[in-house]
């Protein structure tokens, strides 16, 4: 009888314990936006379902708010590459996504195939110095020296700053296209690309909430 009263007990806590998880989870969500990264395996990656309980990551255009993933911030990306095109080496970073487009002739990036790099801080003060990469999906890419992208809409760039809105909120970002693997996604209000592995792809490390 106390063993069955200790199980009853057990199974209550649980049972508040569930709603109250996902209540706060939902608010993190709601304040800081959703945290979606490429490190962790996850069963959400088929629904493209944040743990909170919002559908993510939507291929119609709808924009998913996502949080900024600090221990990349303040300690580096981990970044793999992801191939050669318009004469510039790309790279993810493994954690958050993060791309990296450098130029083929002149970075010291360009031939490695992983490596990990720290966020360069005097671009965030003093803003990207931009050129022009190539045009795609009716926007103007450009990278940064050092290896900062962006799909904007206008021509002819040469320095940008993150919003204000991008520092304090996350960033709002929507499906572009997939390709080598992965799902291309861009804040609409910056133009930063993130690349998360497609549903479908062969590789194995996802994770939505870590």
């Amino acid at each position: 009888m106390k063993s069955l009263t200790i199980y009853s007990r057990n199974s209550t806590a649980a049972s508040i314990s569930m709603p109250l998880k996902r209540l706060l989870m939902k608010l993190r969500c709601l304040a800081f936006g959703h945290k979606v990264s490429n490190a962790l395996p996850a069963q959400q990656i088929a629904t493209k379902g944040c743990p909170c309980g919002a559908p993510i990551l939507d291929e119609d255009g709808r924009a998913t708010r996502v949080s900024h993933t600090l221990s990349c911030f303040f300690f580096g990306h981990d970044y793999i590459k992801m191939g050669e095109r318009d004469g510039h080496s790309e790279y993810v970073c493994e954690v958050c996504g993060h791309p990296l487009l450098v130029d083929t002739n002149r970075s010291p990036y360009a031939n490695k195939h992983a490596f990990h790099k720290k966020v360069r801080f005097l671009c965030i003060v003093k803003g990207h110095q931009l050129h022009t990469v190539v045009d795609r999906n009716g926007l103007t890419e450009y990278a940064c020296h050092c290896g900062h992208s962006f799909l904007r809409p206008e021509n002819g760039r040469t320095n940008f700053r993150h919003p204000l809105t991008c520092v304090y909120k996350g960033h709002y970002i929507s499906f572009i296209m997939r390709r080598e693997g992965y799902d291309e996604f861009r804040c609409c209000n910056c133009g930063h690309p993130f690349y998360f592995i497609a549903p479908e792809s062969d590789r194995t490390l996802i994770a939505f909430n870590r």
